[in-house]
């Protein structure tokens, strides 16, 4: 009692609402609140009753703690807030609440304004990505329908596969700017598959090696050690980190200079590995103040040298996100007037290869190889046995052709010929179409070349080349370039050249889309599967169509969510509610330009049971038809 009286005296007079703990090993009980406290509860009741459970407790344990925690305590008492404040005085803790009430009121308010401000910018950039994607879909679609064609002349299906190459590109520029909003909030999330690494260096390069010969700049790719070649990764993702380092380099280098992309892949486990890679450049620089803003959203170093130079400073900060995101790390090196180097290591998980089909088709074949550079040969020579393959190894023409004359002597013919294009003191032009009289109009003739395949293209082929495969050399485009010329291969690049990868004949789809050119694509590449299409302009026209056919009539929907008149997401409901048994059987996937993850979201909890976005990713496409029309006709 004493003990109290002696608080009263003390506290008493304070005008703010103020508690007395008593701490004793850890324990805390609160021996006294003011009157300024009592104002605030009903009769009877302490303050500690008056607030949540939640901030009852929380307020116990700052106060056996003697202390604040860095985020500030805010209690609930009727409509107003209030901050709690600890501090020690002799054995007790004491806690002082301060009213903030109207600065909490005015910071929610602005809180809800801003989360307002980003729902809109969501709302408009969903409404953006759809009018974009919705023109790239016919752009991408009509490039695949062309590709499909039988007769494509090869040098035509060569453009057209550049057009493919950079309409994917593009729509990895517009995701760029369309998921920045996500990388800021945390809500990007990676696709995960599996992947060539070559496949994902071609891509990288058909689209920043122009870019590097219209500045004139000398572009230098560097291979180092290489464990795994197949790995599993975010493709799109991985090719911006890349696009977005080496348009950097390419952007800030002045002409003539060079620019240099570096890789390595390491095995770190029987499935794991690591990817070093680096893009080194010796353009500007960059001021050590603005290092430590390089990887900032929007940071553009401003100085009379770059203030020509247009870019919207999000480049570096999105690779950095993403490469933070897939579990890597990035730095940076730099020096004003010397250039820039950016570091990235990232940890991947490796995928099984295809070598297994390569090595039963082409083991304990015979191949010439003519290469003047004995690393290089000595470098093939290796890839080749590793799979089963016997080399013969000529450094000149002349060589060639005793190798040539002595297997028609001996009991062994060649499988195939493979020639580098830069060879020393030799006319590959004037040579090779007499390899091809000596070896017959069957017999395969690869390059391996590191030039731009359709700038010399009509020159070898006429010399009598049948097919290129790119350097710097991977083991897997050198095993897929020779198995395409065996019988497995050829077999399967006739079903491919028939355009018809899929057969799902007397299957009859319903395909739901208010757009006719995206109708007449959709249309295009899925009748070449063989089933049977009907079409439907909006929800309601598809509602009714189903309604009115017998049970079982469709066996799958195809489901555009933009439409007029009742969109897909209300007519995947009012469908899945109908009292008929295939209504709640039948599949139905979205097929739509809203592609965001809350876009997926939203079709699933529709009732829908996949999501393709729009422009069509055919391959996905047809991954849907194999899952849920696999099986024989109903």
């Amino acid at each position: 009692m004493e003990a109290v009286m002696h608080i009263r005296q003390i506290w008493g007079e304070v005008r703010l609402p103020l508690l007395c703990f008593e701490v004793k090993q850890g324990h805390c009980a609160p021996v006294y609140q003011n009157p300024a406290a009592d104002e605030l509860c009903p009769k009877g009741t302490s303050l500690l009753e008056c607030l949540s459970p939640e901030e009852a407790s929380e307020l116990l344990a700052q106060a056996a703690a003697f202390s604040n925690k860095e985020d500030p305590l805010f209690c609930h008492i009727r409509r107003d807030v209030y901050s709690a404040v600890f501090f020690r005085w002799e054995e007790y803790c004491v806690c002082i609440l301060h009213d903030v009430s109207s600065y909490y009121r005015n910071i929610r308010s602005q809180l809800d304004d801003a989360v307002m401000a980003s729902q809109a910018k969501t709302n408009f950039l969903s409404e953006m990505s759809h009018d974009i994607r919705t023109p790239m879909n016919a752009i991408i679609g009509m490039t695949d329908i062309a590709l499909m064609e039988k007769d494509t002349p090869p040098r035509i299906r060569e453009h057209l596969n550049k057009i493919k190459t950079a309409s994917d590109h593009m729509m990895s520029i517009i995701n760029e700017v369309l998921d920045m909003s996500r990388i800021e909030s945390g809500r990007i999330l990676l696709q995960p598959e599996e992947v060539e690494i070559a496949d994902l260096l071609h891509e990288i390069l058909i689209v920043a090696r122009p870019q590097a010969d219209a500045k004139n700049l000398h572009f230098q790719l560097e291979i180092g050690r290489i464990d795994h070649e197949r790995i599993i990764a975010d493709a799109l993702r991985f090719k911006q980190i890349c696009l977005n380092l080496l348009s950097n380099a390419i952007k800030f280098t002045p002409d003539g200079g060079s620019v240099t992309l570096f890789m390595e892949i390491t095995k770190t486990g029987s499935d794991t590995a690591l990817m070093s890679l680096y893009v080194k450049d010796n353009g500007i620089g960059m001021s050590r103040e603005f290092l430590s803003r390089v990887f900032m959203p929007f940071e553009r170093e401003q100085s009379l040298t770059i203030s020509k130079i247009q870019g919207s400073g999000l480049g570096t900060a999105i690779a950095k996100n993403l490469v933070e995101l897939m579990g890597g790390r990035i730095s940076v090196e730099s020096e004003a007037g010397k250039g820039s180097c950016f570091s990235l290591e990232i940890p991947f998980k490796t995928a099984d290869s295809h070598f297994d089909t390569y090595r039963s088709a082409l083991c304990s074949r015979r191949i010439l190889l003519l290469d003047s550079s004995e690393s290089q040969a000595k470098t093939i020579t290796e890839m080749a046995e590793n799979i089963g393959l016997t080399v013969d190894w000529a450094r000149l023409p002349q060589q060639a052709v005793f190798y040539i004359n002595e297997a028609d002597l001996s009991d062994f013919s060649y499988f195939a010929f493979l020639t580098v294009e830069k060879q020393e003191d030799a006319d590959l032009i004037s040579f090779l179409p007499e390899i091809r009289r000596r070896m017959g109009s069957d017999f395969p003739i690869l390059l391996l070349a590191d030039s731009d395949w359709t700038q010399t293209e009509y020159l070898f082929t006429r010399a009598g080349v049948d097919a290129f495969i790119p350097l710097p050399l991977f083991r897997s485009r050198l095993y897929a370039g020779l198995y395409s010329f065996t019988e497995q291969g050829r077999s399967e690049h006739e079903i491919e050249a028939a355009g018809i990868p899929h057969h799902f004949e007397g299957r009859r789809i319903l395909l739901v889309e208010d757009n006719e050119l995206n109708r007449e694509i959709a249309q295009a590449l899925l009748g070449m599967t063989g089933m049977i299409i009907e079409t439907a302009a909006d929800g309601q026209e598809a509602l009714n169509m189903f309604q009115d056919n017998p049970p079982y009539y469709y066996d799958l929907i195809f489901m555009d969510i933009q439409m007029p008149v009742m969109n897909g997401l209300d007519a995947t409901r009012a469908l899945r509610s109908l009292p008929r048994a295939d209504a709640a059987e039948i599949p139905i996937i979205a097929m739509t330009a809203n592609a965001f993850v809350e876009d997926v979201r939203r079709s699933l909890d529709a009732g829908m049971n996949a999501h393709v976005p729009k422009p069509l990713d055919m391959d996905l496409v047809f991954s849907c038809l194999e899952r849920f029309l696999g099986g024989d006709p109903l």
